[in-house]
């Protein structure tokens, strides 16, 4: 195919498409799942697209290792979500990791011509959004400078709301800059004269400045670290570049000058705070070295397949170490010993298979750049595109990075261009012919089909989302609430057929019957029983998709201990299925202080059992809590040393230490209280 031939439109089309997908996926923070199901339909529009011909062609496929090496990573993920813990937690970080593989697989596979002529658009675009995002950097900044938030803890999030992901961001974008730099610094041959300044030098080199800053305002630590050893490396592999003294100059006085500036502003001891002593005693990596050993656990507990993509949250509260209360638990802050717990011994091996692929890039760029047969643009550009990536695959051991969508969308992005641009890559015979496919049609219907079916889930997962867990929208639309809840009824009972592993409609539905059978008391045992054994069967099956959601066990605990009458148990019958319900609950959030409470109100205090009850609510206290829920658990021992166990000394000694913790906690002043004006005891 000659470029005359190629429709401009079609280009357009095949930049657009990914730096659409790239950009819809800024904003995604794990949670809000409309912009996952956004970006990841486009990237599938996007290989729909450019795919179609080739298919029709019998698809040709790229000969190296490479492209079926992603195929594989790509397949595997996809293999993770039939033996997950959690299936529908899976199924969107399915997407998140995975996108990585699938914007290579598509890159790489693009008509050749087609792919280098989009992606001079494309990078025109990540260009812009560069920029973008370097804005964005700075109005945080000085925005938390207008709202007088202390400057010495001023640091920049960006959109992922992390400031070691937008680190990581800036250094994935920042050495594909300094390679274009380099290159093009490089065709100077007078460097004293302004007049023969080069444009695109010295724009990139401006780019550079400003990223460089936004970089230095996040004071990623794990960032620096990532940017020092790739640095390293880039002064390797470019050494031989013209000028490379004088540029090299440039762009470290750019790093000193952010450094010093930042440093100033903030007070910054970036170097002290590398050092083994302060890493040993700072908070911040003490809470990392201990979520590492209960990641390790994890692992432990599920060594073969691992718990399932995405899952870490989910089984992090049940191995979490007591001394560890400075992260939310989210992720383990290294993507490595997280894809070991989630995915096993193989889920790592990719995960290091794919750094091993990247480290031997880098070789044949540095080394072997002769035998490569490219020119020194091309090379220069490889070496850019592949050096972001390895900075963000190192970032990766002490962050996380590749649960990060843009992060992962972009790392694909840029390894397939690189890939093209070092590997020139032949293409097989077309394979469809020799798999047996005849009827090229019938591949491209099935492809239809694949992206029909994903974008329908994508579709009906982010409907999920909007309307039973972020939907404040909805009251401007529809603003009477009978009418706004016969539809969320409905909604909910179309999508329990729709996308049965969707846990919120479930759950929507059997807080509707339970709310209904607890409010409708006029209405016969017999009709309440229905309601009631509905509720338990929706609550119930909401634990399909996500098995571990101890509120829901709680509820369906709550259910039997207060219903028990109605649903014709007896009374002894209901309280052990509720127990049990909540047992099940404490075990998944050993931290919830409302299920310790109900615990130990039925299997012990109502029982006389009050010694027994107390140690096991001050068992509590030896797991991991924040300050709030630990100061609501020591409340709860108090109340119970008083009224049950007839020991108000006791009840205000735990009051006073929970105080000296929590000096605001009203519930406890409002005790302490009582119990000084009930004992006529001095006041403490």
């Amino acid at each position: 195919m000659v470029r005359s031939e190629i429709s401009s439109a079609r280009i357009a089309i095949l930049a657009l498409f990914p730096l659409l997908a790239y950009f819809c996926s800024w904003y995604y923070n794990g949670q809000y799942i409309p912009l996952l199901a956004g970006s990841t339909i486009i990237l599938l529009l996007w290989g729909a697209f450019g795919l179609w011909p080739r298919i029709r062609a019998g698809f040709p496929w790229p000969r190296g290792f490479l492209p079926l090496f992603m195929l594989a990573w790509l397949v595997w993920f996809w293999l993770t979500l039939f033996w997950s813990h959690v299936p529908y937690s899976s199924w969107f970080y399915f997407w998140t990791l995975g996108s990585l593989p699938l914007a290579f697989l598509i890159g790489s596979l693009l008509q050749p011509v087609e792919a280098h002529l989009a992606w001079q658009w494309f990078w025109r675009g990540i260009l812009l959004t560069s920029w973008v995002l370097v804005g964005i950097a700075f109005w945080e900044y000085f925005h938390g400078i207008a709202t007088d938030q202390p400057i010495g803890n001023l640091r920049v999030q960006g959109t992922l709301l992390d400031t070691n992901s937008f680190a990581a961001w800036m250094n994935l974008i920042w050495f594909v800059l300094l390679g274009r730099f380099l290159y093009l610094e490089g065709q100077r041959s007078d460097r004293l004269l302004i007049q023969r300044l080069h444009r695109q030098a010295f724009f990139y080199l401006v780019t550079l400045l400003f990223v460089t800053f936004a970089f230095w305002a996040t004071y990623s630590r794990g960032g620096v670290l990532a940017w020092v050893c790739t640095f390293v490396v880039a002064l390797f592999a470019f050494r031989k570049t013209h000028g490379f003294v004088h540029s090299v100059a440039l762009v470290l006085g750019i790093e000193i000058a952010g450094y010093l500036i930042f440093g100033y502003l903030h007070h910054y001891n970036m170097f002290g705070h590398l050092a083994p002593g302060y890493i040993s005693s700072n908070i911040n990596t003490v809470s990392r070295g201990l979520m590492w050993i209960a990641t390790w656990h994890i692992f432990l507990a599920h060594p073969y397949l691992g718990t399932g993509l995405g899952s870490y949250f989910l089984f992090y509260p049940e191995y979490r170490l007591p001394a560890e209360l400075a992260s939310a638990g989210t992720y383990a802050h290294n993507d490595y010993i997280e894809f070991l717990a989630e995915g096993g011994l193989i889920n790592l091996g990719f995960l290091l298979a794919f750094a091993g692929t990247l480290m031997y890039a880098l070789y044949r760029l540095i080394f072997r750049a002769a035998r490569l047969g490219i020119s020194e643009e091309s090379r220069y550009w490889a070496l850019g595109l592949v050096l972001g990536v390895f900075a963000i695959t190192g970032h990766a051991l002490g962050n996380f990075i590749f649960y990060n969508l843009p992060l992962s969308i972009l790392a694909g992005l840029f390894l397939a261009q690189a890939w093209r641009l070092y590997q020139q890559p032949e293409e097989t015979a077309p394979i469809l012919p020799r798999l047996g496919f005849r009827h090229f049609g019938v591949a491209q219907l099935l492809m239809v089909l694949v992206f029909v079916a994903a974008a329908w889930f994508l579709l009906l997962d982010a409907g999920v989302y909007l309307l039973f867990s972020d939907n404040a929208w909805l009251s401007s639309v529809i603003t009477q609430p009978n009418v706004r809840a016969i539809f969320l009824m409905r909604a909910a009972r179309f999508l329990e057929v729709a996308r049965p592993q969707a846990t919120q409609p479930w759950v929507y539905m059997g807080n509707a019957y339970q709310n209904l059978a607890a409010e409708a008391k006029t209405m016969p045992d017999a009709q309440r029983k229905v309601l009631l054994d509905a509720a338990l069967q929706q609550y119930r099956k909401s634990l399909v998709g996500i098995p571990r959601q101890s509120g829901v066990y709680n509820a369906i605990g709550n259910v039997y201990s207060s219903q028990w009458q109605v649903l014709g148990l007896s009374h002894k019958e209901a309280l052990d299925m509720a127990l049990l319900a909540w047992r099940r609950g404490l075990a998944i959030d050993p931290s919830s202080v409302n299920l310790r409470s109900e615990i130990a109100s039925n299997a012990f205090f109502d029982r006389g059992n009050v010694h027994g009850g107390l140690a096991f609510l001050k068992d509590g206290l030896k797991r991991p809590l924040f300050p709030e829920p630990r100061a609501l658990l020591q409340w709860v021992i108090a109340s119970d040393e008083w009224h049950l166990a007839h020991d108000p000394k006791a009840a205000e000694r735990i009051l006073i230490r929970s105080l000296h913790a929590n000096p605001g906690f009203a519930p406890s002043i409002q005790l302490l209280r009582e119990i000084v004006a009930s004992t006529g005891s001095a006041k403490p």
